[in-house]
């Protein structure tokens, strides 16, 4: 039985850096992530801030996460985990569960896909609850938008808010491929039944399809106060002119006659 936990300390780990650094026994990368024997076991480390163990125990876990957080951007206060089991049973097609795989083989292969699925799924739950905070700061704005017919927040504070949710917008962007279904799949039937199988159970497709509706709720209802704080300022611009031609009338008219 294969034991595979998996933990989102961070934002970003810079891996490149890492690879270079880490004298473990790399047993396969890219450019997204580095795949180590590691003791009796396997460590899994991925550019979007998730570490994956399989077969590692509590000791060795505690001392190789300090030691990867040195290369992690944003670390996280409250890291999310999630656990997953790969066990062997004498079975013609694997058998999916809730949270464990059955198949009648177990290798390198099927250990790595199980936990790129593990480090996928807990990476949606981090971008989901980054997406959900989001959400319900513009549902705030927007009860107050009903309540007060005004926003009341100033310009600079919502450009702020905008820029923060284009930039959550953007990391998913840029860790898009973790979504994508792994190349060793696609010559091997047996792995694609694997990978299709975990993908489903961890309903990764559908999850991911939600978090993408969220954020475009999110982005309309930024698109809506932005055109209200615009003409906002337009109206103050217009008082500002009109003011200032009031003024200028003023100063003509006693110029004139005084």
């Amino acid at each position: 039985m294969i034991r595979i936990i998996a933990y989102q300390i961070a934002e970003n780990t810079n891996i490149k850096k890492f690879k270079t650094e880490y004298t473990g026994t790399l047993i396969n990368s890219n450019s997204f992530e580095l795949f180590y024997k590691y003791e009796q076991g396997y460590v899994f480390v991925l550019n979007y801030g998730v570490v994956v163990f399989a077969n590692v125990d509590d000791v060795q876990r505690s001392a190789f996460i300090p030691l990867l957080t040195k290369y992690c951007v944003n670390h996280l206060e409250n890291r999310l985990l999630e656990d997953f089991i790969i066990e062997k049973k004498e079975t013609s097609q694997p058998e999916f569960s809730y949270n464990s795989l059955s198949v009648n083989e177990i290798n390198d292969d099927v250990i790595r896909i199980g936990m790129l699925q593990v480090a996928q799924s807990l990476a949606l739950d981090f971008y989901q609850e980054t997406a959900q905070q989001l959400f319900d700061d513009t549902v705030h704005l927007t009860n107050q938008l009903e309540a007060l017919g005004k926003l009341d927040i100033s310009k600079k504070n919502l450009l702020k808010f905008i820029g923060k949710t284009l930039n959550t917008k953007n990391r998913i962007i840029d860790n898009l491929y973790i979504y994508d279904t792994p190349s060793m799949v696609w010559e091997d039937e047996f792995l694609g039944k694997v990978n299709d199988g975990l993908t489903k159970t961890f309903d990764i497709s559908i999850r991911f399809k939600e978090l993408e509706y969220m954020l475009k709720r999110v982005e309309s209802n930024l698109s809506v106060f932005v055109e209200l704080t615009n003409a906002k300022e337009s109206k103050r611009l217009e008082w500002i002119v009109i003011i200032l031609i009031f003024i200028e009338i003023l100063h003509l008219f006693f110029n004139r006659f005084f």
